[in-house]
């Protein structure tokens, strides 16, 4: 079952044409500074001041695209493009960051280009104070588009506020080289263009890297953040498959809840829809979201059930077996583990301690919750991680006559024994009242076990698993 929720369209029409005015504004201000700048530098003969001109011309450039991507984005969803046109905004973005690293190229080639000829540019005084007259142009435009691409959240103007933030620094960059040359420095109008290439590269870099991540799904939300949010909905039991993509404008989340199966239609519904609701008023700029609802008896894993799944994967990835696991609370400074792990017995001490050091770091990376580890080094038999066991049915009668008096026959799920070289090992699958508790179950088992051993010799190992009644 499944159900989603979808932003109106009025709501997105409403945010793209206010990201349009502000485009629009900021093209007429750059293409003022642009027109001073490229101007006075031609004039001149200052590399720099022509570095800061071309910055502002693909300022006005990344405009226009904006402005294009913001007209194809702003279009409602249809069924070419079910999921809206929105992704034409990170084209657009990615084009100006493209843009960007065209510019650093060019103006990197005049830098070389005035090396080798080695002509001097000339200042004087109407220069620099036009250039001057153009920061407080340059600091307007910076304010007004960081404010409205934080308000607006919308990535254009993320990507050309960036882009625009650098033309205060370039700005300030070209008066310092103006006042060398003028002091007689001419070569600090070199250095201060290559710092310009650099700030350039830096601002493509960073709205390329930003645009790949939106362009290849990347998570858009924590899901530990969802995962929350989808508990504290009345009637979930379990929540897995969290997923979530888009960019800081428009995020899609669709994830899997589990219910009690005695649930009527319209009730899981009722908290599918309440789910929704959440995730959408309590995580910013989420538009959609879908919850598929499952029947399930599994209710939410507590923190111990999720650290002791955990620990059993990376043990099992390392080859080591893994017993006797106790997870104590140390209060607010959290987890507190103690555990057997199990390896190979020809294994050095030196060997095993470096595998169980390898087994602590990961595990305290995956939880940083875990202030101590405490491990206990146990060998298993060589023939114990060979292949090529075999089933010997031979013992099977005497280990159920024995299990039964334990237990009913009906709470014998599994039994089977397998025979490696010569070692004898028994895998018990017993199905034990619900209510009991751990130290109870914990308790039993070790009793049938230490039975098992007892009475038949030839048994080299006992495991017995247990499952809860369903009542």
């Amino acid at each position: 079952m499944s159900h989603s929720h979808l932003s109106p369209d009025s709501k997105n029409e409403k945010d793209y044409s206010a990201v349009r005015r502000v485009l629009i504004s900021v093209l007429i201000a750059n293409l003022l500074v642009t027109i001073v700048k490229i101007s006075l530098g031609i004039f001149t003969g200052a590399l720099a001041i022509v570095a800061d001109g071309f910055h502002s011309l693909v300022d006005s450039s990344s405009n226009l695209i904006g402005l294009a991507a913001i007209k194809l984005a702003g279009r409602p969803a249809d069924d070419k493009h079910p999921y809206g046109y929105r992704r034409y905004e990170t084209v657009g973005a990615m084009a100006i960051g493209a843009m960007l690293l065209v510019a650093a190229y060019e103006i990197g080639s005049s830098i070389f280009e005035r090396l080798s000829v080695g002509v001097n540019p000339q200042i004087d005084n109407l220069s620099f104070w036009l250039v001057m007259l153009t920061l407080p142009v340059n600091i307007v435009v910076v304010i007004l588009e960081i404010r409205a691409s934080k308000k607006l959240n919308s990535e254009i103007l993320f990507a050309d506020a960036k882009h625009t933030q650098t033309d205060l620094f370039v700005t300030a960059s070209v008066l310092v080289s103006m006042v060398g040359v003028r002091i007689g420095w001419a070569w600090l109008d070199l250095v201060v263009a290559a710092f310009v290439v650099l700030l350039i590269g830096k601002a493509a870099f960073e709205i390329l890297g930003d645009t790949t991540r939106w362009l290849t799904d990347r998570a858009a939300v924590d899901p530990d953040m969802i995962e929350e949010i989808v508990y504290s909905a009345p009637g979930v039991r379990f929540v897995h498959r969290i997923r979530s993509r888009g960019n800081p404008g428009a995020i899609f989340v669709d994830l899997h809840a589990k219910v009690d199966p005695g649930m009527s239609t319209s009730q899981a519904h009722a908290i599918s829809s309440e789910i929704e609701r959440r995730i959408i008023e309590q995580i910013d700029n989420v538009v959609e979201a879908i919850v598929h609802i499952e029947p399930s008896k599994k209710e939410r894993p507590t923190h111990w059930e999720k650290i002791s799944t955990d620990l059993r994967k990376t043990a099992d990835g390392m080859g080591l077996g893994l017993h006797n696991l106790h997870i104590h609370t140390g209060g607010e400074a959290g987890f507190i583990v103690e555990l057997h792990l199990e390896m190979k017995g020809e294994l050095s001490l030196g060997e095993a301690h470096a595998l169980a050091d390898q087994f602590e770091e990961t595990a305290v990376k995956r939880w940083p919750q875990i202030v101590s580890i405490t491990t206990h080094l146990e060998p298993l038999p060589a023939d114990f991680f060979q292949s090529g066991e075999i089933p010997d049915p031979k013992y099977i009668g005497d280990i159920r006559e024995l299990l039964m008096t334990h237990v009913a026959e009906e709470q014998i799920l599994k039994l089977q024994c397998y025979r490696s070289a010569e070692h004898l090992h028994a895998a018990i699958t017993l199905c034990l009242d619900s209510k009991l508790s751990l130290t109870q179950v914990h308790a039993e088992t070790e009793n049938i076990e230490n039975d098992l051993l007892k009475h038949i010799p030839e048994l080299s190992r006992v495991i017995v698993h247990v499952e809860p009644e369903i009542n």
